[in-house]
């Protein structure tokens, strides 16, 4: 069930702003870092108490996204302290970068799951999805969907949304969530799995299949960014399904940058928004590989973090941001046109 993965994965760098959470709507309130914070609560997450969760907003529309961040934390115990403050800050930044995407169109839940941090050490014969430190997080997770399926969803719509260890989580979750619950399948809109390897194994254990197009509905979206030039990071492996999110095509045709809505950037340490460039870069598939490829501006001085060249996989929602951004509505005013169109 498990997936090969690369230790430097361990290493992703934290992108992020500041991001003011909706109140709480269990037994508690979900806030920002507070002084103190771990007092009264254990390291164990209890997803009754709205403590653990990163987000929880209050339910204005008609369809939830159920979002999971990807690797922030540096504990040195191997697993993220979802009691501390600081690493609970780092968690609200990549929500900021990332899941804003989804907050124009959705109600967007988010909990708080011990993942594996960057001091796990993985060998090289060793599988890191097979290490405790990733399978407690992972259980974690599926708890998480679990109490929001039977508490907080009540009935409406789903997308599923994460990024890196956040989508190797969830990989784990539709496999063993979704194979065997067609009740569920029909709800689901769509699953953005960005920045991991998602396979056909994986689409065939989850009951689902990749994305084809704009508005195809309860599909899987995923994509691994990279340049033309690069050989590759450790989270694009054989058999890694791939659309362009300039086109929403899976062919190999160049989208030209001009139709790049958007790309938005922030500082990886502090979670400060930087800038917004239009037209920023293009994107095609490698029909070889799997990889989206992109050619950025000349004058670009990107830090990639731990990767080999060309390997942007920190930007995998940067470089893309208004597209996504477009297409999650997209795909939603598609699910909600069927579903209506459907009733008697």
């Amino acid at each position: 069930m498990f997936k090969t993965i690369h230790p430097l994965l361990c290493l992703l760098a934290v992108i992020g702003a500041c991001f003011v959470l909706a109140g709480g709507c269990l037994t508690g309130e979900a806030s920002g870092p507070q002084d103190g914070g771990a007092a009264g609560h254990a390291q164990e997450p209890d997803y009754t108490d709205a403590y653990y969760w990163l987000s929880l907003p209050s339910v204005e529309k008609a369809v939830d996204v159920f979002y999971v961040y990807p690797t922030v934390s540096s504990s040195p115990d191997g697993s993220m302290n979802i009691t501390s403050d600081d690493e609970r800050a780092l968690a609200q930044g990549i929500f900021a970068a990332q899941a804003s995407v989804y907050t124009p169109h959705a109600n967007v839940f988010a909990p708080y799951y011990r993942q594996m941090s960057t001091q796990v050490a993985v060998g090289p014969d060793q599988l890191a999805t097979d290490t405790d430190e990733f399978k407690q997080g992972a259980i974690d997770v599926q708890e998480a969907f679990d109490y929001y399926i039977a508490n907080l969803n009540d009935g409406r719509p789903i997308i599923i949304a994460g990024h890196s260890q956040g989508t190797m989580a969830l990989i784990e979750l539709i496999r063993n969530r979704f194979g065997d619950d067609e009740a569920l399948r029909s709800r689901l809109v769509a699953a953005y799995l960005i920045g991991y390897t998602v396979t056909d194994a994986d689409l065939e254990a989850a009951g689902l299949t990749a994305a084809k197009g704009a508005t195809d509905t309860g599909v899987v979206v995923t994509y691994n960014t990279q340049s033309p030039t690069s050989a590759g990071g450790p989270m694009l492996m054989p058999g890694a399904h791939c659309i362009n999110p300039l086109t929403w095509t899976t062919d190999d045709a160049s989208a030209p940058a001009s139709e790049n809505l958007g790309a938005r950037f922030y500082d990886d340490a502090t979670g400060e928004f930087l800038r917004e460039v239009a037209n920023y870069s293009d994107a095609r598939i490698d029909p070889e590989t799997g990889a989206l490829t992109t050619t950025i501006p000349a004058d670009e001085d990107l830090d990639i973090g731990p990767y080999s060249e060309g390997v942007y996989h920190r930007y995998d929602y940067a470089f893309w941001y208004r597209n996504l951004e477009q297409n999650v509505g997209d795909r939603i005013a598609a699910f909600l046109n069927a579903t209506d169109s459907g009733r008697p």
